[in-house]
């Protein structure tokens, strides 16, 4: 009876973590005026994106080219790249990209992943760090951008997590992001991000808190871990009456780094 407990709790863990980011209603969309605002605001552009950071042979054949649909904000000197949770799209940080972009001290990059939104290919989830991986060459080789955070949400976190692991990056900011996504895994590579992280998530949203607990054990100095009441995930965070001031910890944490 005791291994089958057992059993049924390591199979539920899984199943917590992609119900945590599963394709169901969001609140994280913003408003149509939100986003009337920032495209006026913002250009778009197109990022080329590897098929595979670890192609396998059946990869070698493939032909067609995954180009991810992006918004640029304003031309500061630091770089932010903004990473979206499933099922919402890179519409769910507009507003805080629109803000931080008009302070001028930043320039801020919005991306849909594979597959979401204008993006061409198929989802496929455990490509998220590769096309992450291409939204920071982009800023960095195109935008000549040096100084970059990278924030992301969920599944947006997860990847985040992963690039801030094997590049050099000057923060990262986890919201619900999650140890494991499909077959990323974020809790292996956290211990190896050495610059400051910021964790984030709700307290009651347990498939989020119990990766935010790992990885606070995980990750090395400096960290720091923000908790909020509720069950709110990711983005979602935004649409809450705390939501500014999640926005608002966010930008202190840019600002501080």
């Amino acid at each position: 009876m005791r291994l089958h407990i057992v059993l049924a709790a390591a199979l539920a863990i899984p199943a917590l973590w992609l119900a945590a980011c599963g394709d169901t209603e969001s609140p994280s969309e913003p408003s149509p005026a939100a986003v009337d605002t920032a495209e006026a605001v913002a250009r778009e552009v197109k990022i080329s994106a590897d098929y595979s950071t670890t192609p396998t042979p059946e990869d070698e054949d493939r032909e067609t080219e995954i180009v991810l649909d992006a918004r640029v904000f304003g031309d500061g000197e630091t770089g932010v790249i903004f990473a979206h949770m499933r099922p919402a799209d890179q519409t769910s940080w507009f507003p805080l990209a629109t803000d931080l972009a008009q302070s001028g001290d930043y320039t801020v990059l919005t991306f849909d992943f594979r597959g979401h939104g204008e993006s061409t290919g198929e989802k496929e989830f455990n490509r998220v760090d590769t096309d992450l991986q291409a939204a920071l060459d982009y800023m960095r080789d195109d935008l000549g951008i040096e100084k970059i955070f990278l924030v992301g949400a969920s599944m947006g976190g997860t990847a985040t997590l992963i690039v801030a692991a094997r590049e050099p990056v000057d923060g990262v900011v986890s919201l619900s992001s999650l140890a494991f996504f499909q077959e990323v895994d974020a809790l292996g590579t956290v211990s190896e991000i050495t610059a400051p992280k910021l964790f984030i998530s709700a307290e009651d949203d347990v498939p989020a808190m119990r990766s935010l607990e790992q990885f606070m054990l995980q990750a090395v100095e400096p960290k720091e871990q923000q908790l909020y009441p509720g069950s709110a995930h990711g983005t979602d965070l935004f649409a809450e009456p705390f939501g500014d001031d999640v926005e608002q910890r966010i930008i202190d944490f840019l600002a501080e780094n």
